[in-house]
């Protein structure tokens, strides 16, 4: 969460208010967050000396507006061309692409979509012989019932990898 709301920070100043609205209005499709959780990534964020704030007074009230310092900058633009961790596969290669457009290199733009696409194609692959595997399986009556609705959960874990490694590759030809 810390590299969304450093992006978030690169591209424009904002209250802790100002970031939950950020994430609301388009990063929640991907990514959620809760206010606490906010807070707590500001705090370390702050603590790491990557972002400071500067208090305003606005209608009567103080308001604490956050901006990235330059290690914050030099953090999230190395996160950007870090490896993903298959963890996380999804949320991750979401937010990169949502912050691509702060990559100023078309060739780092290809590196990032490239590694967002090899560690899709591993998780595939991952699937794939897990898949294997259980259809060697012989089930016993009593649980087949269960086990075909288990497996089905398998099968969307498959289609939506299919899915992401077809648009990650459209994305990447459009570069």
């Amino acid at each position: 969460m810390e590299n969304v709301v450093l992006g978030l920070l690169i591209i424009h100043h904002l209250t802790l208010y100002g970031l939950n609205q950020a994430f609301k209005q388009g990063i929640s499709m991907f990514y959620r967050a809760s206010y606490g959780s906010l807070q707590v990534a500001v705090k370390n964020l702050l603590d790491k000396g990557m972002v400071v704030f500067e208090e305003k007074v606005e209608r009567g009230r103080n308001k604490k507006v956050y901006s990235v310092t330059e290690r914050g900058k030099e953090a999230f633009y190395q996160w950007m061309m870090d490896k993903i961790p298959g963890s996380k596969l999804e949320a991750t290669a979401l937010s990169k692409v949502y912050f691509l457009g702060l990559i100023q290199s078309v060739e780092q733009k290809n590196q990032i979509v490239r590694e967002i696409l090899t560690r899709i194609e591993f998780a595939q692959e991952e699937l794939n012989t897990m898949n294997d595997e259980i259809c060697r399986l012989e089930i016993p009556d009593s649980y087949s019932d269960i086990f075909k609705y288990q497996v089905r959960t398998l099968d969307y874990g498959l289609g939506s990898h299919a899915f992401a490694r077809e648009w990650f590759q459209a994305l990447l030809n459009d570069l």
